[in-house]
């Protein structure tokens, strides 16, 4: 047991190398349905990247664009469809042959804070 449990080792030490990383969305950040949504990523595969929303155990909602830049990295802004609003989605960017894929951290599809985005309100005199 103990072979396997060695052998399993350097498989999850390889992650941070992925051949597709997705740099944004930041973790727990919150991102209104209708609203803009950034996506950053990096792409060592040499091939243009499909880019999904996903929810959960990597359900695929919508697919948010198709044949990215085959680019060492990329960048978008795309319109985050209507969702239910709820945590756990996460935006996955793959390879058009499906071989590589790549997930943001989770992030939350909602309202932001009252207070938390928006100008400072005009001090009182």
């Amino acid at each position: 047991m103990k072979a396997l449990l060695f052998a399993l080792g350097p498989v999850a030490a390889a992650e941070p190398d992925a051949a597709v990383t997705v740099t944004t969305p930041a973790a727990d950040s919150v991102h209104p349905a209708g609203g803009s949504l950034f996506v950053g990523w990096d792409n060592s595969t040499g091939r243009e990247v499909d880019m999904w929303l996903v929810r959960g155990e990597a359900a695929r909602v919508v697919q948010l664009a198709a044949k990215l830049t085959d680019a060492p990295s990329g960048e978008t802004a795309n319109v985050l469809p209507d969702v239910p609003e709820g945590a756990g989605y996460t935006i996955e960017i793959v390879a058009r042959d499906g071989g590589e894929q790549g997930y943001s951290a989770p992030f939350t599809v909602g309202q932001e804070p009252q207070g938390a985005a928006g100008p400072a309100a005009p001090a009182a005199f």
